[in-house]
């Protein structure tokens, strides 16, 4: 039998998982359960790029042998097929629990009497290596031999495949392989303000703080909705080259990724990883990269390229705040619907406590004056992450942005137009009038105009709508019974 020296630590990663079984037989009485029992191993072909149409390997890189270490002795069985699967020879050992501390399918590159030429082909991924965070247990794992009994030891997450053999007491491994993808990623980010970011790690890129930067992200990586990774630029700020993702895909199952983008942005006065997108996709599909083999975003709209990734812009919010209604409604002091006194806001954010101009997005229910709510803020830019009912009206948020920011085209409008044109483009209200609030020509003529406006995302130094949703609302429910209110930010 072929041997070969012990190879030194490897970080190699197209084989992930084992699985360890033994299978019962009707006694032999010729056998002695004491004695050596034999194990072998097994492993589907799949082809040296990892596609899962192939059934074999090509000729220069079909399997030989494995090599496999056991209690730091070195076994090279040769390796057959039978069924487009690669099995082992079996090999002797006693009954008694063992530690398997490499795994290596080898071609020979047919000189079967000389090992220095020889080629790795695939190996099991090792306890520290770049990809020992692709499996739950990376080599070393321990398995045991027990004759006559039938032990499953699940390593990984890969399913055991028997088969038919004449002897008893034996224990044997069944092996997936996986491919290591890749897909490259770069990111911008716009600021309103570049020295809210003094003292980020944005402060330490080349050309310093910047309207537009190059975005400091991570990304999250889940394969069938179980966390496998998480990679970001910080260690060079974001600028050079793109960042590398790597991921595995077992080549004889259906995979479904998810990637999770977060961005670096500033959350009151810290700097916070706040989630922005999500990507899904199966297998050896591609995110969408434009045909240059990189997935690029912007994070606000003041680049006038299309990235394969438009992200509105962000509004630095907190999570919650008090609201309560003041002074006169219908108008309000301030041009205004109600005039709004928000508290408890902590510093940094796009708001701060004080009173402001508020407006009414939902017709049909009811707020009290001067009663103080708590209430969940919201940001009409991401309205995705609202409350199901408010989710609902992506679109009209949308809409309703795109009116403040062209009220100029409305000269002497009042605002009981504006609120009228709200009413009719978040809950088609048909009027009549009522309570100061105007459903007539002008209304009208604003709603009617924001109609075709469901992507609209203001430009820096516009407006878009904070909202405010009362606290604790399921997610999941009907519109709450009290009224949806918001202000407008310059985000």
């Amino acid at each position: 039998m072929k041997k070969i020296k012990l190879f030194k630590k490897l970080a190699f990663v197209a084989l992930a998982t084992l699985i360890v079984t033994s299978c019962n037989k009707a006694p032999v009485p010729s056998n002695d359960a004491s004695g050596p029992q034999e194990v072998t191993f097994s492993s589907p072909q799949v082809s040296k790029t990892g596609t899962k149409e192939s059934k074999a390997f090509k000729d220069d890189t079909q399997v030989s042998y494995a090599s496999i270490v056991i209690n730091g002795t070195t076994y090279t069985p040769a390796v057959y097929y039978i069924d487009g699967v690669a099995y082992t020879q079996a090999i002797k050992l006693d009954p008694g629990t063992y530690t398997v501390t490499q795994f290596i399918l080898m071609n020979d590159n047919q000189t079967p009497d000389d090992t220095s030429d020889d080629i790795m082909v695939s190996a099991a991924p090792e306890t520290g290596s770049q990809y020992a965070g692709f499996v739950n247990h990376p080599l070393p794992f321990d398995f045991t031999v027990a004759p006559f009994v039938k032990n499953e030891i699940d390593i990984e997450i890969l399913q055991f495949t028997a088969q038919e053999y004449s002897d008893f007491g034996f224990d044997w491994f069944t092996m997936s392989q996986v491919t290591v993808r890749e897909q490259l990623f770069f990111g911008d980010i716009s600021v309103k303000h570049p020295s809210d970011y003094a003292g980020s790690l944005y402060e330490h890129q080349s050309n310093g703080l910047q309207v537009d930067m190059p975005a400091i992200f991570k990304i999250d990586v889940y394969r069938n909705d179980v966390f496998l990774i998480s990679y970001n630029n910080e260690s060079y700020f974001g600028e050079g080259h793109p960042l590398h993702v790597a991921y595995p895909d077992a080549d004889n199952s259906t995979d479904h990724f998810k990637f999770v983008l977060s961005i670096l942005v500033k959350s009151g006065t810290s700097f916070v990883y706040k989630e922005f997108h999500t990507w899904t996709f199966d297998d050896d599909a591609l995110i969408p990269n434009g045909g240059d083999g990189v997935v690029d975003f912007v994070l606000g709209n003041s680049n006038s390229n299309s990235p394969d990734l438009l992200l509105p812009p962000y509004q630095n919010l907190p999570a919650s705040c008090s609201y309560k209604i003041t002074g006169a409604w219908g108008p309000g002091s301030l041009g205004s619907y109600v005039d709004a006194e928000l508290g408890s806001v902590g510093n940094g954010y796009d708001f701060s406590n004080g009173t402001f101009p508020s407006w009414c997005g939902d017709k049909d229910y009811e707020i009290n004056v001067g009663h103080l709510y708590s209430m969940d803020v919201y940001s009409s830019l991401y309205p995705d992450q609202m409350p199901a009912f408010a989710a609902a009206n992506a679109d009209n948020w949308a809409r309703v942005n795109w009116l403040f920011n062209h009220r100029d085209n409305y000269s002497g409008s009042t605002w009981g137009e504006v609120q009228g044109a709200i009413w009719i483009i978040m809950n088609n209200w048909t009027g009549p009038s009522t309570q100061g609030v105007l459903y007539d020509a002008t209304s009208q003529q604003m709603a009617s105009d924001a109609q075709s406006h469901t992507d609209f995302t203001p430009l820096p130094g516009g407006w878009a709508a904070v909202v405010f949703i009362p606290q604790g609302t399921d997610p999941n429910q009907g519109t709450p019974d009290i009224q949806t209110m918001f202000i407008q930010v310059d985000p």
